[in-house]
């Protein structure tokens, strides 16, 4: 059986919508705005990366509140912390699988440590290549931080593919402003 494709937004919440998210009563409609506002976000990938996508019921193996596949930080900061660690992992992962990707299709010349800190490799490519060009292209998808290039994660309060790590301590310090968004792909390769 195949692995299923997780995507994961993390955005923002408006200071009405923490409120929001610490009222229990309230957490309930929420979370279809939320859902709503993440699959406008994930709207680009169809075609592209996915045939089509839904809320997420069991993301990396955590249960999520049914049906929007939503973790409110304030609320349920346990739930959004493991969704989210997990999808940086997968993240890394997917970013470390392009980056081989990029490098098997090059021939290493020379390799030298200028220093006990540096290595430096040399690799020469063909510029001809129409599979490295594809892998290129996608960086640079990824780079320019367009939804349909990324690693599984986007962080819409961003606009961004990935983070830097002030940035994401910003998230992690202040879980009860952001949401979390978990969406379940069908792949394009899975289409009959």
């Amino acid at each position: 059986m195949r692995e299923k494709t997780y995507f994961a937004v993390v955005m923002p919440l408006s200071p009405e919508a923490q409120k929001m998210a610490r009222d229990p009563q309230a957490n309930a409609s929420l979370r279809p705005m939320v859902w709503s506002r993440a699959a406008e976000q994930l709207q680009p990938l169809l075609g592209k990366t996915c045939t089509c996508f839904s809320p997420a019921v069991f993301p990396y193996g955590e249960p999520m509140r049914l049906p929007y596949g939503v973790a409110l930080g304030g609320a349920e900061s346990h739930l959004f912390l493991m969704c989210y660690l997990n999808a940086r992992e997968h993240q890394e992962l997917e970013i470390e699988t392009r980056t081989r990707a990029i490098r098997a299709q090059g021939r290493q010349i020379t390799q030298f440590q200028p220093d006990e800190n540096t290595e430096v490799t040399v690799t020469a490519f063909r510029s001809t290549s129409p599979e490295l060009k594809e892998h290129l292209e996608t960086a640079q998808r990824f780079f320019s931080n367009d939804i349909t290039a990324a690693a599984g994660l986007y962080y819409l309060g961003f606009r961004s593919n990935y983070i830097n790590e002030r940035q994401e301590q910003e998230i992690l310090s202040n879980l009860g402003a952001y949401a979390l968004c978990v969406a379940e792909l069908q792949p394009m390769e899975d289409r009959e």
